[in-house]
């Protein structure tokens, strides 16, 4: 496995605000953190990730376009 570092990869929390802010900045608030969603079947992500992503999201990213 790959070194991780510093890098909370079990924290969904952690992982959404940083995806959040890394759209959105960091002056706007954090919203609303909702519980963390079933880990997709893959099996090649984290918590960490999947909070990136729904952070990402939440900032008005559309990461599934049509």
């Amino acid at each position: 496995m790959v070194e991780q570092g510093n890098v909370p990869h079990d924290d969904y929390r952690s992982g959404f605000i940083a995806g959040f802010q890394a759209i959105a900045g960091t002056t706007r608030s954090i919203p609303p953190i909702l519980r963390q969603p079933p880990a997709p079947s893959c099996g090649n992500t984290t918590p960490f990730l999947m909070g990136i992503r729904r952070g990402i999201q939440r900032a008005g990213v559309d990461l599934n376009p049509d």
